[in-house]
């Protein structure tokens, strides 16, 4: 579309509720193709309301018909409205409310679809009057200035669903780094749990936030204990293991108080949204 006006291509729908349990594999995005000509929007995207990731590219030769619209499922296909889908085996759009954001091949903003958790939709932007992509930069920046305020000082950690704090169990470190040996049983010391706490008991719901090149050491401030992820690493796709339950086929791995940073398991990459 070079030196011509963006498409009016707008989003129209959003079903972010539907009949799949957990991972609601049927919630879609409807757009809709509002010009009287075909549209080509190879190249753009659907920005998740996860992170305002890219949840999906509509491929090369994707044409849309005047008034035609198209649905992007989050993990099926259905060729009569399309056949796309992001194939992400967990939902991309929160039932709490959330946003929507269209954006064409230069990543410009073209339509934006917000909604609250009783279901109200609200359109952000209109096709052409359109944010530069540049406007996210300086959001993320924006993002990435908070998070500096908060390296090296004692925070509370509070999960976004479940309003409790991670919490770290057991007995504070000994010695030197690194003298239990490891985390696991086998090594001879296995390595505390951390929970989800209601409260601050005793102050091991407090965290330090530590740089380390360009991950982050997250240590408790009474155990000095690292935040430290046990298990096997993912395989294939977010979403692919099915959920974090033993019942789900597949039961997540602990994440453990560990007094060193083994195998580089206690770094984390902390993702601003």
């Amino acid at each position: 579309m070079t030196n011509q006006q963006t498409p009016q291509i707008e989003i129209t729908n959003i079903v972010y509720k539907n009949k799949v349990k957990r991972t609601q594999s049927d919630e879609y995005v409807e757009i809709t193709n509002q010009e009287k000509t075909p549209a080509d929007v190879s190249g753009w995207q659907i920005a998740s309301g996860v992170g305002r990731n890219k949840a999906f590219t509509f491929p090369q030769g994707t044409i849309l018909a005047p008034g035609q619209s198209v649905r992007v499922y989050t993990n099926e296909v259905h060729p009569e409205s399309g056949g796309f889908s992001c194939g992400s085996g967990v939902s991309l759009w929160k039932d709490s409310g959330d946003e929507v954001r269209l954006l064409d091949a230069q990543g410009n903003l073209v339509s934006g679809l917000a909604y609250d958790s009783k279901g109200n939709f609200t359109k952000t932007t209109t096709a052409n009057e359109k944010t530069s992509a540049v406007d996210t930069v300086v959001e993320n920046q924006s993002t990435d200035a908070k998070l500096n305020e908060l390296l090296n000082k004692t925070v509370l950690i509070e999960n976004q669903e479940t309003k409790r704090y991670l919490f770290s169990v057991g007995e504070p470190i000994k010695g030197q780094r690194g003298d239990e040996g490891g985390w696991l049983a086998s090594s001879g010391f296995a390595s505390p749990k951390v929970v989800g706490a209601d409260a601050n008991y005793y102050n091991r719901a407090l965290w330090k936030i530590v740089p380390s090149g360009d991950s982050f050491l997250i240590e408790n401030q009474e155990t000095k204990r690292y935040l430290f992820s046990d298990g096997e690493p993912i395989k294939g796709q977010r979403g692919d293991e099915g959920g974090w339950l033993a019942s789900s086929g597949f039961e997540s791995p602990k994440v453990v108080g560990a007094d060193a940073n083994y195998y580089n398991r206690a770094l984390w990459k902390i993702t601003t949204i």
